[in-house]
């Protein structure tokens, strides 16, 4: 094959070289959309979200590829195409054979939990069964009476690779699964899967559940693997992939009109650092200082937003800044936070569909108290568990969580009507609530704190909680507007008595904020973004005073 009659840059004709299938795509697509442009998983950038015509390849390792193209003008949907490239699939009748053979030789004795190691007894199985060959095999006519069943050679990686998909992996979502720009994989029923990539946002792909009897044996498959059966009288499950991804199922047609579907909500490995949100805006470097300053002195918070405001992930940035000394307990219905501390206990609750042998997120809540926590994160707040988190906040255990509402005013009438009823007079308690949301600027979606906010206490005369913004976002100019020094109640009558700062050195606060502000920014202009690296920065300041630390990072010798 000759790689030269379409114009491919050295790298892609590389792949094309290795990966022959792939030039066999290319060269359709071309004819469409022309030859895609060739990038690297890593060099994909935040700024390509200002492209229009997006026509970009990239590999995810094992063969697969994603392209990610806009249409031709006149196509139905108006989505951006995501297609998924994998290698050809062998004849269907030599997978029947494998599997025979390896039920042969599969015992009771072998069987693992952790993936890595399935995979790997998988893969050990299948060599034992097979025999490589130099000619191509006639695969229609083998049967499973041969001692070892005859492969060519050049099929065999792709057997291996559809055998690893299918029975250790999640089978045709695997490549969406592998993805790290990928936030969230939906079907809505049958037709194709749409994913929201981090980069390109909301896109169509080219996997299709064609019939109501695939996608129903697909989903009972998926969720007998990750031991969440569902069935028409418990068609709902929500469960944790894996990876660490979150899946809600909703099967049959009788709770959904448009049948079966789920939505997997995925989760980086390691988490957006805070000086990456800093970076893209989310927050400014005084907002995030600012955080420091009251998580470093146990003080109660909720993240506050609608769905997809990317409260989980500033959850995970901000709990960077609780002492590296402390014991965090975090209680989650899904694993989703993500914490560096060593002293980290970590609790999910558990739902069998029996109230004797479930775990909630109350009962979890209620336990964390026996054992003496410094922090503790509840995954999200909803119902009766909020009753005592703030029983906790009243005994001296400092509670961040986050909290489906989209203003300070929302948060108070959620926490003090039914079901939770908190009585105003408690709302104290919670010490500052962070608004964030989703907005859109020119043309694309992004994160924006749009407000940090101090709850001072409860007023009885006029029945109300009283707050104050201490940044507020300024959509205009894109800029968070801090209402400057002299304004904030918690750094004043609250952080600064416990450091023994007196009022007539009140200027002493603010000077710390400034300070830890402009160490963030220094990591940013440092260009440390991984949120490890970034811990590790944190913590030094402990180990050596903020003030030294900030000198070394200056000369750019903390971290080394």
């Amino acid at each position: 094959m000759s790689v030269a009659r379409l114009a491919l840059d050295s790298r892609l004709a590389k792949h094309v070289k290795e990966h022959p299938y792939l030039y066999t795509y290319i060269a359709k697509v071309a004819k469409e959309v022309g030859v895609p442009q060739f990038y690297d998983t890593y060099e994909l950038s935040y700024d390509m979200k200002k492209w229009r015509n997006v026509n970009i390849l990239y590999p995810l390792g094992n063969g697969i590829y994603v392209h990610v193209y806009m249409p031709p003008q006149g196509t139905v949907s108006g989505y951006r195409k995501y297609i998924a490239v994998e290698p050809p699939r062998p004849h269907q009748n030599l997978f029947m054979v494998i599997e025979l053979k390896l039920a042969e030789v599969i015992s009771e004795a072998d069987v693992v939990e952790d993936p890595e190691e399935k995979k790997k007894l998988l893969i050990k199985k299948l060599e034992s069964v097979v025999k490589l060959v130099n000619e191509p095999v006639n695969y229609e006519k083998l049967s499973a009476d041969v001692k070892k069943v005859p492969v060519y050679v050049k099929d065999y990686e792709y057997l291996k690779y559809y055998l690893v998909r299918d029975k250790v992996g999640l089978g045709i979502l695997e490549p969406f699964i592998r993805d790290p720009w990928l936030e969230d994989i939906t079907c809505r029923g049958l037709g194709f899967v749409y994913v929201v990539h981090k980069i390109f946002g909301p896109l169509e792909t080219n996997i299709e559940f064609k019939t109501e009897e695939e996608l129903d044996s697909f989903v009972i498959r998926l969720a007998e693997r990750i031991g969440k059966p569902v069935s028409h009288a418990r068609p709902i499950v929500d469960a944790t992939l894996p990876d660490g991804s979150r899946i809600n199922i909703v099967y049959g047609s009788d709770v959904s009109l448009h049948g079966t579907n789920f939505t997997i909500r995925k989760f980086s490995k390691i988490p957006i650092s805070i000086t990456q949100l800093i970076s893209w805006n989310t927050m400014d470097a005084r907002v995030a200082a600012y955080l420091w300053i009251l998580l470093n002195n146990n003080m109660s918070g909720f993240i506050c937003g609608e769905t997809a405001s990317g409260k989980t992930t500033t959850l995970n940035a901000i709990a960077a800044f609780i002492p590296p000394t402390y014991k965090v307990v975090t209680i989650e219905d899904t694993a989703e936070v993500q914490l560096p501390h060593p002293n980290w206990v970590r609790e999910l609750t558990r739902d069998t569909g029996s109230k004797e042998s479930s775990v909630s997120m109350f009962d979890l809540l209620r336990a964390a108290l026996r054992q003496r926590p410094n922090y503790i994160i509840v995954g999200e707040i909803r119902g009766a568990e909020a009753a005592i988190a703030f029983q906790a906040m009243q005994t001296g255990h400092p509670v961040l969580s986050t909290f489906h509402a989209a203003s300070v005013e929302r948060v108070i009438q959620r926490l003090t009507g039914d079901p939770i009823k908190i009585p105003k007079s408690f709302m104290d308690n919670l010490n500052f609530v962070l608004i964030q949301s989703a907005v859109w600027r020119e043309g694309i979606m992004v994160r924006r704190v749009l407000s940090v906010n101090e709850i001072i206490g409860y007023d009885p005369k006029a029945d109300a909680v009283v707050y104050v913004p201490v940044f507020v976002w300024d959509p205009a100019r894109d800029v968070f507007v801090f209402r400057g020094r002299g304004a904030s109640y918690l750094l004043e009558n609250k952080i600064a008595v416990m450091k023994g700062i007196s009022r007539t050195e009140m200027r002493k606060i603010y000077d710390e904020l400034e300070m830890r502000a402009y160490f963030l920014q220094l990591l940013i202009e440092k260009k440390v973004f991984n949120y490890y690296d970034v811990w590790k920065a944190i913590v030094k300041t402990y180990e050596l005073g903020l003030e030294t630390a900030i000198r070394r990072l200056e000369r750019g010798t903390l971290l080394s």
